[in-house]
């Protein structure tokens, strides 16, 4: 449930549910942070109340994404999101839907809230004036680079946690991209295979196009929209090819 499927328009109804399936599965092996994405506060803490017998590890929030918000209204939500969330919080800066962009002068503020846990961004330059200023030292805060193009990029820079939905429907290509012993021509290539199908998605409606290579992977699901039209035989086609050529299926 983050930009990357049906988190914004799912039934309140089915929200909780699909987070205690991802619980079920998971069963703690790994962490799981579950997205709570909304327009105010009190909508989002009423995703996070549904929430409160799982045991998840931790919820993800970008700032409300109907209307831009002021430098001091992001620092506002995040603050009174993290006192009152009984899970930690994760900020998600994801500017390109929320049209607020996280910036520095408001993390310096916010990394001191005690149930801010860390960020996902799409942002290097954000990412490196963190390390730059030293911001996260000596605290429990976690980043995640968020912009799959350049992850050979954040890779090389020392960012080992990237995280994007592509790598659910790219398995093999995701684990090759970040295997010990992967050389960097095998990285870059693996990561190629990987913006080569989300480029075919591209061709018409992403998370259509996403919901059918997930089908041919053996989950299928409707991960998009239920305004969203059905993508052409002849790109699905084109994603069975695609996904035989790099191994997927």
């Amino acid at each position: 449930m983050g930009s990357m499927g049906n988190m914004a328009s799912i039934r309140n109804s089915e929200y909780p549910g699909v987070a205690k399936y991802a619980c079920d599965v998971v069963r703690q092996r790994i962490p799981l942070l579950v997205g709570v994405m909304d327009c105010s506060i009190s909508r989002v803490l009423d995703r996070i109340d549904s929430l409160k017998e799982l045991k998840i590890d931790g919820v993800v929030a970008t700032v409300p994404f109907y209307s831009p918000l002021k430098p001091n209204e992001i620092v506002a939500f995040f603050s009174e999101l993290a006192k009152k969330s009984k899970f930690p919080v994760y900020m998600y800066d994801l500017p390109g839907v929320t049209q607020s962009p996280i910036s520095v002068s408001q993390l310096e503020t916010l990394i001191n809230e005690k149930n801010l846990a860390g960020l996902k961004t799409g942002n290097l330059n954000l990412i490196m004036e963190l390390y730059r200023n030293k911001l996260m030292s000596g605290k429990d805060f976690s980043v995640y680079y968020s912009n799959l193009d350049l992850f050979d990029v954040a890779i090389k820079s020392g960012i080992g946690k990237n995280l994007d939905g592509m790598f659910t429907c790219t398995p093999y290509n995701s684990r090759k991209t970040y295997a010990e012993k992967s050389s960097e021509i095998e990285l870059i290539k693996s990561l190629n295979n990987i913006l080569k199908l989300r480029n075919l998605f591209l061709k018409e409606n992403v998370l259509a196009a996403y919901s059918y290579a997930m089908e041919l992977l053996k989950c299928p699901g409707n991960y998009h929209a239920d305004y969203a039209l059905p993508i052409s035989g002849e790109l699905k086609e084109e994603i069975v090819d695609l996904m035989k050529n790099i191994h997927e299926i």
